[in-house]
């Protein structure tokens, strides 16, 4: 299993614990030179970490799980570390038991899978097919997953209930979210090292950028795309605006190609919309790991909380508001698949940790409570999220940044386009030239 994940780091530890009766229990974890091992055990219990609590310091992340295991059952301890404020995925074994856990955010991917000899967690689905587990499932988000000798359970634990709107102003509004996320801002990069973000010149990666200054942050700005691309002639502009230092850097079209399947290989999935968000994405966490960032900060799940895309403005049309809010809070509940594991594994050949102050719980909460005429207008509403660029406006970002009409990365770095040229050229249509080439990458034993 770990051979299968071994682009995730070059150094691997495992512990193995034997149990009466049932076999053992082995435990194993990789990690990249530089990075905090992420593995701490006694003499019955050892408890693997993939991510971090943001309010504990990165290198005591397992042992700090480890102590709570101590003092208390594993479920116990479990249940208090879930609540923790991060992104994480943990393993904990002891003689009589195995347990697994994930942040509320799913930020983290853990997948298991069960024959009637294995039971088998890892987090990438890839090392479960390796060793015949070829229907693995996702330990949900918030939840342990508890194993013994008798039986497998799955409980939650802490999860975003369904919300009512609050009867506030949009005064009201703006202010409590800019609170929240100078909360947030600061949760996610007090211990966090060097820091850059991810930086498209909109207005998420703008404000992400404007909160962290405020926060009294030392940060620069990473920007990627294809050569010639539509977002690189202003990304330099929106940047010294911003008073950021940028680096950027451009790709060949004719590489493309070649990142299309690497990044099936690791997203693991033949989607064309998760492709081309990982394409871009991969490019910045590589240039950030080679200018020494250890965390890169990004605007994922704006769009989820403030309806920024454009699928929210014909829900409100054709099915009311209240179609709208339901559809709010499931895009946020669905963000684990349909976006965090694919940016984890997509940055995962890299000692660079992704994170997003809008997954902070407290501002999650908060947000699906703000009412939807805040977020989307009725009518042919192109610039949503109200609430959100009323806040960039607050904290100083230029007016031409905060009221900038969305553009996804896909298309602004010019991505989405040249993988359709590319199905084109080999004859295919584009969800037909993505299943050929994944079925082509998806049992190599490393990245292609």
């Amino acid at each position: 299993m770990l051979d299968a994940l071994k682009h995730r780091g070059t150094l691997r530890r495992v512990e193995s614990i034997d149990q009466e009766k049932s076999g053992a229990v082995i435990l194993g974890c990789l990690s990249h030179e530089g990075t905090t091992e992420e593995i701490a055990r006694t003499s019955t219990t050892s408890v693997v970490m993939n991510g971090s609590f943001y309010e504990i310091q990165a290198e005591v992340s397992a042992r700090h799980v480890l102590r709570q295991v101590n003092a208390l059952s594993a479920s116990e301890a479990i249940r208090e570390v879930t609540r923790e404020v991060g992104g994480f995925a943990g393993l904990v074994g002891q003689r009589d038991g195995f347990f697994a856990f994930r942040d509320v955010n799913g930020l983290k991917p853990l997948y298991f899978g069960h024959s009637p000899r294995l039971t088998a967690f890892a987090s990438e689905r890839k090392a479960l097919w390796r060793v015949g587990l070829k229907h693995p499932q996702a330990v949900a988000p918030g939840s342990e997953v508890s194993l013994t000798r008798k039986r497998m359970m799955k409980s939650p634990i802490v999860q975003f209930s369904r919300p009512r709107e609050r009867k506030i102003t949009f005064q009201q509004a703006s202010a409590s979210l800019r609170r929240l996320l100078s909360t947030s801002m600061r949760r996610i990069t007090r211990r966090a090292g060097k820091v850059c973000v991810a930086f498209s010149g909109g207005l998420d990666s703008a404000l992400t950028a404007a909160m962290a200054k405020s926060a009294g942050v030392e940060i620069e700005a990473v920007s990627v795309g294809l050569a010639g691309s539509s977002e690189i002639a202003t990304v330099e502009k929106f940047a010294n605006q911003l008073g950021l230092h940028i680096t950027i850097e451009t790709f060949p079209v004719d590489s493309v190609e070649k990142y299309v399947r690497k990044l099936l290989w690791l997203i693991e999935e033949p989607n064309m919309m998760k492709l081309t968000v990982a394409i871009p994405l991969h490019w910045a966490t590589m240039v950030a790991a080679r200018c020494g960032y250890e965390v890169m900060l990004c605007g994922q799940g704006s769009d989820e909380l403030y309806g920024g895309y454009n699928k929210y403005v014909n829900t409100l049309r054709l099915r009311g508001r209240q179609a709208l809010s339901d559809q709010l809070y499931s895009s946020v509940i669905e963000s684990s698949t349909v976006n965090y594991e694919r940016d984890d594994q997509a940055t995962s050949p890299f000692p660079v940790e992704l994170r997003t102050p809008f997954a902070d719980p407290d501002l999650i909460k908060f947000s699906l409570t703000i009412p939807s005429e805040f977020k989307v207008k009725d009518g042919n509403d192109v610039t949503r999220k109200w609430v959100l660029r009323d806040v960039a406006r607050n904290v100083g970002v230029p007016e031409d940044i905060a009221w900038r009409r969305k553009k996804a990365i896909q298309h602004g770095t010019g991505v989405e386009k040249a993988v359709i040229k590319l199905a084109k050229s080999n004859g295919l249509r584009p969800e037909e030239y993505l299943s050929k080439t994944f079925q082509e990458v998806r049992m190599m034993e490393s990245i292609p």
